[in-house]
């Protein structure tokens, strides 16, 4: 986390990146196409999405970690991890980076405590790993298996080169970096696949003048 920290300028990542960093993209997933009467086709192609973005975006990294959070109370759940055993990583090669309070009013009121974010992470041995992580997150609130359950995120993260993908839900994930290029690549090769309510700010930030 102090790694990110120094890089980024953030002492927690957030959970939408794009509206809280300037070099930014944001991608539609699920798409309006497909509701969630269509869960198998919706998540298809979020899943296809996803990990075509991804493997484009690590393709150069050295290294990639996984850093996972989870929301709990003071003491983080054991089970936390379990769904990870399925891309082949076992819970005792994660490291505990330990917690945030969240400040939670509400939960507080009704549960006499604090609401904590707790953080853990991994390097990834397997970069086939990558896009079985992704479909945990993107099946996690769609009727679909396996997923994480609960309130867990993934971030992929590249230090060397200073990335970060989020899938945030089936709806869409957000990456940012660093440095221009990467974005721009991503920019145009799925232009088509960028979140319309936003392609304007993204447009004028990595589309060429020419």
């Amino acid at each position: 986390m102090v790694k990110i920290q120094e890089m980024f300028g953030v002492q927690e990542l957030p959970h939408g990146l794009f509206y809280s960093f300037d070099l930014a993209l944001r991608f539609e997933l699920g798409g309006e196409e497909f509701g969630m009467e269509r869960p198998m086709r919706r998540f298809t192609q979020a899943n296809e999405r996803s990990k075509a973005i991804s493997k484009k975006f690590f393709e150069n990294s050295p290294e990639v970690f996984v850093l996972l959070s989870s929301y709990g109370m003071e003491q983080p759940d054991k089970k936390r991890l379990a769904p990870l055993k399925l891309c082949g990583i076992e819970q005792s090669e994660f490291k505990y980076l330990g917690k945030t309070p969240q400040q939670d009013n509400d939960h507080i009121s009704e549960f006499g405590s604090d609401l904590f974010r707790h953080w853990d992470v991994v390097k990834l041995k397997d970069r086939q790993s990558i896009s079985e992580i992704l479909w945990l997150v993107i099946a996690s609130e769609m009727i679909i298996e396996p997923s994480f359950r609960g309130m867990v995120s993934a971030y992929i993260v590249d230090l060397s080169n200073g990335l970060i993908l989020h899938v945030y839900d089936d709806r869409g994930m957000d990456v940012i970096a660093t440095k221009y290029a990467p974005l721009k690549t991503l920019f145009t090769t799925y232009r088509t696949w960028l979140l319309g309510h936003d392609l304007l700010q993204m447009t004028a930030k990595f589309e060429d003048d020419t």
